[in-house]
C-alpha cells in the first residue's frame, strides 16, 4: 500500500529551517580544462579518484562534490510523468544542481524519504534524481514521490509531449528544502532537484569536505590531494562553508547595517523627544503639581501621575508603528533570512526595548516633578 508523502504544506510564510550543517565544512573549487579532460568518462574518473583521495586523508569524516556554489540551471523546466498541465500555468523551473555520492552526507542534509546517491548511480546506470520537499509537494501532494519519473521537455511549444528524445529520471530520494543560489530566496521559489555528477558531468567542481577537527588544518592537505592527480590544475576558493555563506550575504549586510544604524538614531531621537515633551508638560503644570503636593499628595503619586501620562503618549505612537509594521510585513519578509517578519521572539524583543526606552525617557521628568517645592511653585 502506498504511503502518503507528508511534505511541508505551502500555506503561507513560515520560519525557514536549517536543512544543512555548514559548520566545519571546508570547500575547494577546480575547473577541469577540456584539453586534458575531453569527455565525460575522463571527468567522472577524475571526480571519483579525487573524492577517494580526499576521503582517505587523516581526519576527514566525509567528502562530496557539486557544481560551483551559485551555479544552477534555474531555467531548466522539469515535469513529472503524467502531470496535467493547467491552462495559463507558469513554467516549473526549479534549481537544478549536480552532486556526487557522499555530498549530502558531508553536508548532513536531512533525508525525508528514499536514499541519497551512491555507487549504483553510475554513467551507464538508469537515470535518477533527488528532489526537495517543495518540488515533491508541487507534483505529488499527499503521495510518495520515490519511484516516480520526471523528464525535461524537449519541445517548449508542447511541454507535455513525450517522444523518442525524452529522457526519464526516476526519483530515488527526497530531502528537506535547501537554499542554493541565494540564502534569501523569495517565496516564489518552486524547489530544487539534484542529478548525480556521474550522469550529468561538469568541468567546474566544488569539493565539500567535512573534517573531524578544525577545517583550516586540512586546507593544505586537501589542495595537495587534488593536485596530486594533476599538478597543472589550480585549486581556488579554498575556504570554509561559513565563509562562503558570509560572502553570499555581503550584498545584504550593508543595507542591514544602515537600517540598524538609522533605527538606533531614530530610537535615540524618540527618547529625547519623549523626554522633551514630558519635561515641557511638567514645567507647564508646575503650579498644579505644587498644589497637589501642598494638599498631601505623596512623591510616589506625583511620579505615577506624570509617568502614566507620558506612557499614554508612547502607547499611541506604538500602535501607529505596529500598524505600519503589519502593513509592510510582506515587503520586509523578502529581506529576511531564517526568520519570519512576524516572529514572536522578535516582536517581544522589540516591544521590550521600546518599553525600556519609553519608561526611562518618562521617568526623568516624573522624578523631576516629585522634587518641586510647593512654596516656590505657588509663589511663581
Amino acid at each position: 500500500m502506498e504511503r502518503p508523502f507528508q511534505g511541508r504544506q505551502q500555506r503561507g510564510p513560515e520560519r525557514p529551517r536549517a536543512t544543512i550543517n555548514a559548520q566545519n565544512v571546508l570547500t575547494a573549487s577546480i575547473t577541469l580544462p577540456s584539453a586534458r579532460y575531453r569527455d565525460d568518462a575522463a571527468l567522472v574518473a577524475f571526480t571519483n579518484e579525487a573524492l577517494r583521495r580526499l576521503r582517505a586523508l587523516p581526519g576527514v569524516a566525509g567528502a562530496g562534490a557539486t557544481i560551483p556554489f551559485g551555479g544552477n540551471h534555474s531555467d531548466s523546466v522539469i515535469l513529472a510523468e503524467g502531470y496535467r498541465w493547467q491552462p495559463g500555468e507558469s513554467l516549473i523551473s526549479p534549481n537544478a544542481v549536480d552532486v556526487s555520492p557522499g555530498y549530502f552526507e558531508a553536508m548532513r542534509a536531512k533525508l525525508v524519504r528514499g536514499r541519497f546517491f551512491d555507487d549504483r548511480d553510475g554513467p551507464t546506470s538508469p537515470l535518477v534524481i533527488i528532489v526537495d520537499e517543495k518540488l515533491a509537494h508541487r507534483f505529488w501532494p499527499n503521495q510518495d514521490p520515490v519511484g516516480r519519473r520526471m523528464y525535461r521537455p524537449t519541445d517548449l511549444n508542447n511541454l507535455i509531449a513525450v517522444n523518442e528524445r525524452t529522457r526519464f529520471l526516476t526519483v530515488v530520494g527526497v530531502v528537506h528544502d535547501i537554499k542554493l543560489a541565494d540564502l534569501v530566496e523569495g517565496n516564489g521559489a518552486v524547489g530544487s532537484y539534484f542529478y548525480p555528477l556521474s550522469q550529468d558531468t561538469s568541468r567546474g567542481l566544488t569539493f565539500a569536505i567535512r573534517p573531524a577537527t578544525d577545517p583550516a588544518a586540512l586546507a593544505t592537505p586537501v589542495r595537495e590531494a587534488i593536485r596530486s592527480l594533476d599538478r597543472e590544475l589550480p585549486v581556488f576558493d579554498s575556504q570554509t562553508m561559513v565563509e562562503r555563506t558570509d560572502k553570499s550575504l555581503i550584498s545584504r549586510r550593508s543595507p542591514v547595517v544602515l537600517s540598524v544604524s538609522f533605527g538606533a538614531v531614530a530610537l535615540f531621537l524618540s527618547a529625547i523627544g519623549i523626554y522633551g515633551v514630558l519635561a515641557y508638560l511638567v514645567t507647564q503644570r508646575t503650579r498644579e503639581i505644587g498644589i497637589r503636593i501642598a494638599l498631601g499628595s505623596s512623591a510616589g503619586a506625583i511620579f505615577d501621575l506624570v509617568l502614566r501620562e507620558g506612557l499614554l503618549l508612547v502607547a499611541g505612537g506604538f500602535l501607529l508603528g505596529a500598524a505600519g509594521a503589519v502593513a509592510l510585513r510582506k515587503s520586509l519578509q523578502s529581506q529576511l533570512f531564517a526568520i519570519s517578519a512576524t516572529d514572536p521572539s522578535v516582536l517581544i524583543a522589540v516591544t521590550a526595548v521600546l518599553a525600556v526606552v519609553a519608561v526611562a525617557a518618562c521617568a526623568l521628568p516624573a522624578r523631576r516633578a516629585t522634587r518641586i517645592d510647593p512654596i516656590v511653585a505657588l509663589t511663581e
